[in-house]
């Protein structure tokens, strides 16, 4: 039914909210005419000049803020997240220069600068790894610029990876490497640690002809020429230390070496002279303190008394400064000057370690078996109660009480096989009081343990069984090394050759002598290793045959020289045999090949 004009809609006597303001938007919009405002406002620009201009600028100023945020923005942030992981680590802040290490990361991980501060803020923090790895990947980006190529191999230097630094060094252009002081810096040093004198000598020569008179040439170039043969090389190496031990910064260094020489060669007046003025250089350390006192020990016992009695007065204030000079007076051998002044000590800081334990190895040293012996049945000792076990041990022995002595090995025995931390630590120190079969009775203790402890006590075990000439010692330790790590070639061929001269593990030796020379077929030790395994299986003809392509480098290899000798002895072929074979020194061989010489040439 259509709607009359005159009657009201159904809504009109209530009209709802949203109906009202469709009403009042249709009704505005009807009122309002753009394009009459916008001539308005055009004639209201015109007129007024100031706003125009306000208006003008306004406009430019939100432009040019769109474009520093799309383009300069960016650009600044790149640039200024470097720069503040810069200053932070120069200023030693270390937590603030990570933060702007991350932003750096972020936004320009491309640059070369990025990675090398990242190498260098890992470096100050101690993670030598992560250090080289950043260092690497700054190298690469920057391959252009053999700086970041330098700075790769100085902290591969910095983390004991010599091959890094080598490979490093290898990529630069002879020319780059020839006309880098740094470069010849870092040659010299590598060679220096290799004990390749005259190779780094000539590196650090070539260094100083580029840089000029630095204390960064002049005092390694010193410390190698200290200990040259020609003394006109010597008396250099000597100059050039002297020069540089008033230097803020290089002056420690300095005087260590020449104390240390001094020392070396019992020149007791330089010892005097280098002790005092290291004592006083800003630069001494707690670690530089022993060195000093043992040079004015040797040298001028006044001097030496009148440094003790303000070391004594300095570090009486606690237990833990006390144990501090007993340890140094310990090293230095000044043990009865240690526990005379333990005397004057308050007993209670005698009872706990770590004054307890130092003061116990003075008492040892000296021989004061019945002061020892009390010292370690008082007090708590806490963690360290195995040594408390070891020294009590020592002091009953000394004092014939077998029964006390007993007793306290078996403790320290038991507690072994359940910490290897402990085993360790006890084994090596009984063992430099000549205790060896208890010391060798802890290191199995601790390589049956497994982990990284274990690994050194094996390590331990081998060196202590070469030095005993004990093969089957060796063959032990060899053996549970290579069961931990078979992946690791060096020690899966000491393993193979120790287990072939003690007749033992025939097959699994054979099958890995073999493996080791097809992974490495140009090394001469694992040839001679696979060569050796022939020979004690019966079969010298075959093991000739094997090296006879390599007899000519027999020169370079003990190894293989030996290695040869048996299987020309073998092969009925003794004179030329015994010219390989009476080379080695019968002191660097255990009983068993001494032995296998002498049956092999028919002696």
């Amino acid at each position: 039914m259509n709607q009359l004009p005159n009657e009201k809609g159904p809504d009109e006597d209530h009209p709802t909210p949203s109906g009202s303001m469709w009403r009042r938007c249709c009704a505005w919009f009807r009122t309002f005419d753009l394009r009459d405002r916008w001539w308005r406002l055009l004639d209201l620009l015109e007129a007024r000049r100031a706003l125009r201009w306000t208006l003008y600028g306004m406009l430019a100023a939100a432009v040019a803020f769109g474009s520093l945020r799309v383009w300069v923005y960016p650009w600044w942030t790149k640039r200024n997240a470097i720069s503040m992981a810069r200053q932070w680590i120069s200023a030693g802040r270390l937590e603030f220069a990570a933060e702007a290490m991350q932003n750096a990361v972020l936004t320009a991980p491309e640059n070369p600068e990025t990675w090398r501060l990242a190498a260098e803020l890992a470096r100050l923090r101690g993670q030598k790894a992560e250090a080289v790895e950043h260092a690497r990947h700054a190298a690469a980006l920057g391959s252009k610029d053999p700086y970041y190529v330098l700075e790769w191999a100085s902290m591969a230097l910095q983390a004991d990876i010599p091959e890094e630094a080598d490979s490093a060094l290898a990529s630069l252009s002879s020319e780059d490497a020839a006309h880098s002081a740094f470069a010849q810096r870092l040659m010299g040093e590598l060679a220096r640690r290799r004990v390749q004198l005259t190779v780094a000598k000539s590196h650090f020569e070539a260094a100083l002809r580029l840089d000029g008179p630095v204390a960064i040439d002049e005092v390694p170039l010193g410390l190698i020429l200290l200990n040259a043969t020609d003394p006109a090389d010597r008396q250099r190496g000597l100059d050039l230390l002297k020069k540089w031990t008033t230097n803020q910064e290089w002056g420690a260094t300095a005087l260590r070496a020449l104390l240390g020489d001094a020392l070396a060669r019992d020149e007791r007046p330089a010892m005097l002279q280098w002790a005092e003025a290291l004592r006083a250089h800003p630069g001494c350390t707690l670690g530089d303190i022993p060195n000093c006192l043992a040079g004015l020990s040797r040298a001028d016992e006044r001097h030496f008394a009148d440094a003790l009695a303000t070391l004594e007065k300095n570090h009486a204030v606690t237990p833990q400064a006390a144990a501090q000079l007993v340890g140094w007076l310990n090293q230095i051998g000044r043990s009865a000057d240690a526990v005379e002044w333990m005397k004057m000590l308050p007993p209670e800081g005698l009872k706990h370690p770590p004054l307890a334990v130092v003061g116990a190895e003075a008492l040892r040293q000296t021989g004061a078996w019945q002061e020892l012996q009390d010292l370690t049945q008082l007090g708590d000792w806490s963690d360290l109660d195995f040594l408390r076990w070891a020294y009590g041990m020592q002091a009953a022995r000394a004092l014939g009480d077998m029964a006390q002595a007993d007793k306290l090995w078996r403790t320290l025995r038991s507690h072994a096989t359940t910490n290897s931390v402990h085993a360790l630590f006890a084994g090596d120190t009984i063992y430099t009081w000549g205790r060896v079969d208890e010391a060798e009775v802890l290191w199995w203790a601790t390589a049956d343990q497994g982990g990284p402890n274990a690994i050194a006590a094996l390590g331990t075990l081998a060196r202590y069984y070469q030095v005993q000439h004990d093969a089957d010692g060796q063959y032990r330790a060899f053996r549970q090394l290579y069961f931990a790590h078979p992946q690791d070639a060096n020690v899966s061929n000491n393993f193979i050759y120790f287990a072939a001269l003690t007749g033992r593990d025939g097959p699994l030796v054979e099958r890995l002598a073999a493996e080791n020379l097809a992974r490495d077929p140009q090394n001469l030790t694992y040839l001679a290793t696979r060569a050796f395994v022939l020979f004690m299986d019966g079969r010298p003809g075959d093991a000739l045959s094997l090296l006879k392509p390599k007899a000519t480098e027999k020169d370079k290899s003990s190894a293989l020289a030996f290695a040869y000798g048996l299987a020309l002895a073998g092969t009925g072929q003794k004179t030329e045999a015994r010219a390989l074979l009476g080379k080695p020194d019968p002191a660097m061989q255990t009983t068993r090949e001494v032995e296998l010489i002498k049956s092999a040439l028919g002696d």
